[in-house]
């Protein structure tokens, strides 16, 4: 039996975006017939038996990834000040980045080592990008076919501050990027501007370049059209600026506050997902002024995938904050197939704006200066009950499963 080896230190992680794209992996590799290892981050070594293959649980000294915990060491989200300390510090010293220290275990522990010799190729997934140095050692000392899965760019509109405010940084992991890149079998990227960003800066790499989208849900239930003359329900599911600052509530609730000018029907905005105590405050504030129009804002905290899919078929509409002008929030691909009306907020130029030109039920506006109409539009919309919408097929498991397995059959 051929043998596929994922290195995902996050997989398993509690509320990690990545678990939905590497689950994918995992469950087609299975069904074409390999034999899946997935080497994982975790609180202790270990080694279980899977209907698809083995989960390879490696240690992780610096506390990052711990089982039956949400948050801990590094990866803390308001923990106490000093967790903080740590991280900063961890990110400025060790390049290019904190889980450095579980990468390095794993890619000289004994059993991994003796787990990936003879597979066919290994996939390693970011961010973060350490687990990228970890498989690129694994795969020139075994010989192995290295898949480069770039969930989000490098250098490439970086997520780390500190590769936008330091060159030295950026020269750093630059010189790691491009040796890994270089060795690489194959690279996918998210987006069709991820794929020309990256082939800007390294044109001999355009032929293994190979943009694998995200994807709609494997399974999603089926929408409720909402009865006509309902109070309305917005929903915004997942975080607002916890990666990116320039994400706020304010770039799409001020905007929909102004739009409320002069409507007399009630709705309900529900936000979906972690808040910091910052955005709180700041919601706190609007949401009295969203009380003057009979409109109430609800925020639930984090709810299982599972249940977060359900609530989706309920809207009358969906609210969606890009900054980035390469990636394509995963959440897009959530909320297409429900085919309610997506407000989106975003730069007219971005990946997200241009995907949305094909999507009927898509209302683009502006960050900064949004088209009150074009809200009001999405509304009006959101009352209809089957408005317009349409559900790409390239977005769907058929389609993303064929390109993958095109670029394995080309190793």
């Amino acid at each position: 039996m051929s043998k596929a080896v994922l290195f995902a230190p996050f997989w398993r992680q509690p509320g990690h975006i990545g678990n939905n794209r590497m689950e994918r992996f995992v469950r087609w590799l299975a069904e074409d017939g390999y034999q899946v290892i997935v080497i994982r981050g975790g609180s202790a070594d270990g080694e279980q038996q899977m209907a698809w293959g083995i989960e390879y649980t490696v240690r992780d000294p610096a506390g990052i990834y711990r089982d039956n915990v949400a948050a801990s060491g590094f990866a803390a989200q308001g923990g106490k000040s000093w967790k903080k300390w740590l991280k900063a510090i961890g990110h400025r010293l060790l390049n290019p980045d904190p889980s450095i220290i579980w990468a390095r275990r794993a890619m000289h522990h004994p059993r991994v080592q003796e787990r990936v010799q003879g597979a066919s190729f290994i996939l390693s997934s970011s961010p973060p990008e350490s687990p990228h140095v970890g498989a690129n050692y694994l795969a020139r000392k075994f010989a192995i076919p290295h898949i480069v899965d770039m969930r989000d760019g490098w250098l490439d509109e970086p997520l780390k501050p500190l590769l936008k405010t330091s060159a030295l940084r950026r020269w750093q992991e630059g010189r790691l990027e491009a040796r890994i890149l270089e060795h690489a079998s194959a690279i996918l990227v998210t987006s069709a501007a991820w794929k020309q960003h990256l082939c800007t800066r390294f044109p001999s790499f355009n032929s293994k370049v190979v943009e694998i989208t995200n994807g709609y849900p494997a399974s999603q239930p089926p929408s409720i059209p909402p009865a006509a003359g309902q109070p309305l329900i917005l929903m915004h599911t997942g975080r607002f600026s916890a990666s990116d600052s320039r994400r706020t509530p304010e770039a799409v609730l001020l905007p929909l506050l102004d739009a409320l000018q002069g409507r007399t029907q009630a709705g309900q905005i529900r936000l979906i997902g972690a808040l910091s105590p910052e955005e709180n405050r700041r919601i706190d504030g609007m949401e009295r002024e969203f009380a003057k129009h009979q409109w109430k804002i609800e925020r639930t905290g984090n709810i299982p995938r599972a249940e977060l899919l359900q609530e989706l078929t309920q809207a009358h509409g969906l609210l969606l904050v890009s900054s980035s002008q390469a990636a394509l929030p995963s959440k897009l691909f959530e909320y297409i197939p429900t085919r309610r009306p997506i407000l989106a907020v975003t730069e007219a130029s971005s990946a997200t704006a241009q995907l949305c030109r094909d999507l009927p039920q898509a209302f683009v506006v502006e960050p900064g200066q949004p088209d009150i109409a074009v809200i009001r539009a999405f509304l009006a919309a959101g009352s209809q009950t089957n408005p317009p919408a349409s559900v790409p097929e390239q977005y769907g498991e058929p389609a993303l499963r064929e390109t993958l397995r095109s670029v394995i059959r080309q190793l």
